[in-house]
């Protein structure tokens, strides 16, 4: 389907459904202003995500597609940057799990989502070496200590992937205990 399709669907999806969003972005210049004030949450799920079969920009097209596809479905029954890393996850897993080869890809690159920050060397070899840490956990356990990372409440995250809020205070608790182990 083509982005123009596509923004004719979501418009026509968005006024059926009055969407609970006060802006929703309905042209390409909207969707890629949208994806530029959520790109931290997305480029971070990519990259912990990412694997050399399936690289990083792979991975941030796919959720490029699924926010844009799923937009007609999110009702503000939570924040946005919580519907967003949902989506995220969700598609990060799917794409992972998918076996079926690709037939064809469409750039929504829009030329803004550029994650150029600068950080010292420490900070840097710092991140790297969390990133091989958590590189280390199952899937799962990535998107529960990302989300932790970034502060979400245990609510927060037990409604981001449909879990129990006991179940994520276990989950992380033993996910530090693995990561302490894993050092």
């Amino acid at each position: 389907m083509k982005l123009s399709r596509l923004n004719m669907h979501l418009t026509k999806q968005s006024k059926q459904n009055k969407l609970s969003m006060t802006d929703p972005p309905t042209t390409e210049r909207d969707f890629a202003s949208f994806i530029k004030q959520h790109s931290r949450i997305i480029n971070k799920v990519s990259y912990f995500y990412a694997t050399d079969k399936l690289p990083f920009d792979d991975i941030r097209q796919e959720i490029y597609v699924s926010i844009w596809l799923g937009l007609n479905q999110f009702r503000g029954n939570s924040k946005m940057s919580t519907w967003i890393y949902r989506v995220a996850v969700n598609s990060a897993l799917m794409a992972l799990r998918s076996s079926k080869p690709k037939i064809e890809t469409v750039s929504v690159d829009f030329g803004l989502l550029e994650a150029s920050t600068e950080i010292d060397d420490a900070q840097k070899e710092n991140f790297q070496a969390l990133h091989s840490l958590i590189n280390r956990l199952e899937d799962i356990e990535k998107a529960i200590i990302l989300l932790w990372l970034d502060e979400y409440s245990y609510d927060e995250i037990a409604d981001t992937l449909g879990l129990k809020r006991n179940t994520v205070a276990t989950k992380i608790h033993r996910i530090k205990d693995k990561l302490v182990k894993l050092i």
